[in-house]
Formats: C-alpha cells, sequence, structure tokens
C-alpha cells in the first residue's frame, strides 16, 4: 500500500512540475504606440514586441476606436515584432483606439491581449513620425492585457494547487503507512 501511495505520489508531484512551463506564454513587452498613450495623431504603422517569437501564420492584429472595428489583418512577423501597416483609409479621428491580437506563443498556445491609447487629435503628442514619443497618460498601464485563449485560470494558481495536492497526498500516505505499522 504504502509503494501505491509513494507512486502516486511522485507521479502527481511528477506532472505538476512538467506541467508549469506550458503556463509561460508570450506577452507584449513593448508596443507603437505603448498602451495607455496619449498621441496627436495615428501613426502608420502598429508595432507589437512580444516576449518571445510567435509563430508564423495564425497571428491577428485589429484595431478598432470607441468600438468600431477599424480593420484586421495578418502582422509581418520578424522575430519577436509584429507589425501591421495601418490602411491609409483609416481616418486618425479623436477617441479611444483599440489594438487587439490572437497570436500563437512560442509554447504553441493560443494567446490573446489587447492594448489601448487615446488619440487627442491636437499632434502635440507625436513626433513627426506619428509615433507616440512619451507615454503622457496612464504611466501605470501594463504591457498588455493578455488572458489564455483556453481558460481564465491564472498561471500561478495551477502550482500552487498542485503544491497542495501532492501535500495532501503525502500526509494520506504517511498517516496510512503509520497505520500499518501498529
Amino acid at each position: 500500500m504504502a509503494t501505491v501511495a509513494v507512486a502516486c505520489t511522485s507521479g502527481l508531484l511528477g506532472s505538476v512540475l512538467l506541467a508549469s512551463p506550458a503556463l509561460a506564454h508570450d506577452s507584449v513587452v513593448s508596443s507603437n504606440p505603448q498602451n495607455g498613450a496619449h498621441i496627436g495623431s495615428l501613426p502608420h504603422e502598429l508595432t507589437l514586441e512580444f516576449s518571445g517569437e510567435p509563430r508564423q501564420g495564425y497571428n491577428t492584429v485589429a484595431l478598432s476606436r470607441d468600438g468600431d472595428v477599424l480593420f484586421s489583418g495578418k502582422p509581418n512577423v520578424n522575430g519577436r515584432v509584429l507589425t501591421i501597416d495601418v490602411p491609409d483609409n483609416v481616418e486618425s479621428n479623436p477617441g479611444n483606439y483599440l489594438i487587439g491580437f490572437q497570436i500563437t506563443s512560442s509554447d504553441g498556445h493560443a494567446t490573446r491581449g489587447s492594448l489601448d491609447f487615446t488619440v487627442d487629435g491636437d499632434g502635440s503628442a507625436s513626433n513627426k513620425d506619428g509615433n507616440a514619443s512619451e507615454n503622457v497618460g496612464n504611466s501605470s498601464a501594463s504591457p498588455g492585457q493578455q488572458r489564455d485563449a483556453h481558460n481564465g485560470v491564472p498561471g500561478w494558481l495551477l502550482p500552487l494547487g498542485g503544491i497542495f495536492v501532492v501535500a495532501g497526498a503525502l500526509v494520506i500516505a504517511i498517516a496510512r503507512f503509520g497505520n500499518l505499522k501498529k
């Protein structure tokens, strides 16, 4: 009986330890425009830099303003950087913009996320290329609001739950082994 408990505990511990690296999906580390930025006009190109190299294919980027999708398309992938040109027919009107994306992370999992920025329309917060020069807005904004496409469980919760399961199995195994000696 003790051998079965040890085998089950070892198998459970091994599966928890081996499953943890799969939780590390690629995330946005920088962008142009920056998340939360206030800029004067819409740039000619949107850029997203990720923590890993997204896989080719099945990547999509969309731009919306005040809830209306302006365009979507397949971005160019160059290492960790995704770029997509803003079509000429998209007007740079003042408003709240959202860059939404779905990529295939370097670990093979689908990852979705979004970044937001505001076009003020006065031209004061942009340089000559239309790129954001500073994050004038919310400086505490996160690099990207991302979520796993498979579930809404935070990544840190699964290994923590696994530790509790393994600890519980060890307690049960020790209690049963102690009863066998008596």
